[in-house]
């Protein structure tokens, strides 16, 4: 029995052992693992330098006419909505030519007389065919052809009024797209950065009367090496970070996140081997001027992507 309980024991002590070793062993491996993994995971991302801060939204509002500006409304600096009407052309000739088509366009005056023409014409060529009927050749051949033909000309008479009604629709909508051509409109929500018209001004068709600006969102710009493109593809996310040379300014530690538009489909001959790719990147707090420069860093959904691998040029 002693000899039983002493095997016991020893035994019981080399299992403890074993599962002990076994225990380091598999702690050792996770770390190893976890850290391999935060190494790929570091890896992975392209930090891109140089890149530079543009805007995308921005555009020059013209005239779509000639003619004089009736009003500018904003200034340099004031917001506008999208949809809002920021300037205009003097329309009052249009304005009276519209009121002269609307009355047009409502009036079905001809198509009622027409319609009343008609149904007199038919009831004059029944009763002159009736009267045939009880005595023949009392109203010549002659008579009834001229009658029918009036029957049917009534029919075509409705037709040109009902035409002449619709054109009179149509040069209606086309006087109120004139009366929107006058109109400059603003595409979206922005902010003015620039007056080159003022009220009263004569302007030809094309000139510029605003430039509107939204910084809502803009485009981080860069060249990438060619053996780093194929990590990465449009909509993959991107973390950006001002980088502006010769000062050092605390925003330069906050991050912007946003997501790959574009990667060029050439290489540009002037910078080698890269690509030109661009960012959108949301810019809420209007932190991200343009013309600033910052660090894009490219984060890469997959680690495994096909990357190209380098070549020695001779």
């Amino acid at each position: 029995m002693k000899l039983t309980l002493k095997n016991i024991l020893i035994y019981s002590m080399l299992t403890f052992a074993v599962c002990l070793v076994l225990s380091e062993d598999y702690i050792s491996a996770d770390e190893k693992t976890g850290s391999e993994n935060s190494a790929v995971g570091s890896e992975s991302s392209i930090t891109v330098n140089n890149c530079r801060i543009k805007l995308i939204d921005r555009v020059i509002l013209g005239s779509d006419r000639p003619g004089v500006l009736e009003f500018v409304e904003p200034n340099e600096g004031e917001l506008v909505k999208k949809g809002q009407e920021i300037a205009a052309l003097k329309s009052d000739t249009l304005q009276a030519a519209k009121a002269t088509a609307k009355k047009k366009a409502t009036n079905d005056i001809e198509i009622r007389y027409s319609q009343k023409a008609r149904d007199t014409a038919y009831v004059e060529l029944e009763m002159n065919l009736d009267i045939n009927k009880r005595v023949p050749n009392t109203i010549s051949k002659l008579d009834i052809k001229r009658l029918t033909l009036n029957a049917e000309k009534s029919d075509l008479q409705i037709e040109q009024a009902e035409l002449e009604f619709e054109m009179n629709k149509l040069q209606l909508k086309e006087i109120d797209a004139q009366i929107d051509e006058t109109k400059i409109i603003a595409p979206f929500d922005g902010i003015v950065t620039k007056k080159f018209r003022s009220t009263g001004e004569v302007v030809r068709h094309g000139d510029e009367v605003l430039e509107l600006v939204s910084t809502k969102r803009v485009k981080v710009e860069s060249y990438v090496n060619i053996e780093d493109t194929w990590k990465f593809e449009v909509g993959t996310p991107v973390e950006v970070q001002l980088d502006i040379p010769g000062i050092r300014l605390p925003i330069e530690e906050n991050k912007y996140t946003g997501k790959i538009i574009f990667i060029d489909v050439e290489v540009e001959p002037i910078h080698g081997k890269s690509i030109r790719v661009w960012a959108e990147v949301e810019n809420k707090n209007d932190d991200l001027k343009a013309g600033y420069m910052a660090t894009m860093k490219i984060l890469p959904v997959k680690s495994d992507s096909k990357v190209a691998q380098k070549t020695e040029v001779k």
